[in-house]
């Protein structure tokens, strides 16, 4: 790590020090990187004996993570008095769902698109997981990493290399991550929690989702839909059609995958994944969007499926 770096999270580490009322703000919508990156943070602040609050604006939160210490202090209502923000896992700050920019904001993350927008900025551009950033941040200014912290910021890790699969993973990815186990994170256990507690809505919706697969240009694009209508027939979620998009990927021709979900207000959310030849963020760039290179997404408002897929397979046609 460069002296620069390590110059960065001093001052980081320092603004928080400061501050005695601090709220951890994962993204709208969080996924396993956001909320283990706010659960491994705020644990580690608390044992120092800040005043800590985790905010976030999407309810319910995703099922699968409510094993994660700390899971049930994440309220939708933000507290009346405030010293600073720190934002984690936040492509842009719009992502924060804040209805105004905080006076003091440290931005946390490692999204290729983010554009600095915090006061402080810790990003590592295209990097494993922000909840690597976080470990960073805590072992470099020796800070409290209690097993909480550990378990939260071993499950970002985790999710968002898509179990140590990207091609983010690097040798300091796995030296991180030992000794997170070695503070007390549990492997097993947190595998057992994440994937291994399916509910049959799932597997119900996902055979719907299925039906809609449609192969293009030559077996290189993979895309699948979900409407409101098949969630209500089924009495699946949001959280059971999240890992679709991988699916679509994963296919053996496919380069590209995308799965398109309808929203309640009209809109339509796109999903994109590659595997080694197309950066999907440009896509998503183009679209109003962001992400990474592999993985990348946009929400397109007040359209239908079938606008949606000709509107994203237009602009990723000049890709392949």
């Amino acid at each position: 790590m460069s002296q620069r770096e390590t110059s960065s999270f001093s001052t980081a580490w320092k603004e928080l020090l400061a501050l005695d009322r601090i709220l951890i703000v994962p993204h709208i919508n969080p996924d396993g990187d956001a909320i283990g990156s706010g659960l491994g943070l705020y644990w580690s602040l608390k044992k120092l004996g800040k005043k800590v609050y985790l905010y976030n604006k999407t309810q319910p939160l995703p099922y699968f993570l409510d094993f994660l210490p700390g899971f049930e202090k994440i309220s939708n209502r933000l507290p009346v008095e405030i010293d600073g923000v720190v934002s984690v896992d936040c492509a842009d700050f719009s992502r924060t769902g804040l209805p105004e920019r905080p006076k003091i904001l440290i931005n946390i993350d490692h999204h290729q698109s983010n554009p600095d927008f915090g006061d402080i900025n810790l990003v590592d551009r295209g990097g494993p997981a922000t909840a690597q950033v976080v470990y960073q941040l805590l072992k470099i200014n020796r800070a409290p990493l209690p097993v909480e912290s550990a378990t939260a910021l071993y499950t970002g890790i985790l999710t968002d290399t898509g179990n140590f699969q990207f091609d983010t993973v690097t040798a300091q990815l796995f030296r991180d991550v030992s000794e997170l186990v070695e503070l007390g994170a549990e492997p097993a256990t947190i595998a057992k929690k994440l994937y291994q507690r399916g509910r049959l809505s799932r597997l119900r919706i996902l055979s719907k989702i299925y039906n809609t697969l449609r192969l293009y240009a030559n077996g290189k694009v993979a895309m699948a839909y979900v409407t409101q209508e098949m969630y209500r027939e089924t009495g699946a979620d949001r959280d059971d059609t999240e890992s679709v998009v991988n699916e679509l990927r994963n296919l053996n021709s496919v380069e590209v995958g995308v799965f398109l979900r309808e929203e309640e207000d009209g809109g339509v959310k796109i999903s994109l994944r590659s595997k080694e030849q197309i950066d999907v963020s440009q896509i998503a760039l183009q679209l109003g969007g962001g992400g990474h290179i592999r993985a990348a997404g946009v929400t397109l408002p007040n359209t239908t499926i079938e606008k949606a897929w000709k509107t994203v397979y237009a602009i990723l046609k000049s890709f392949l």
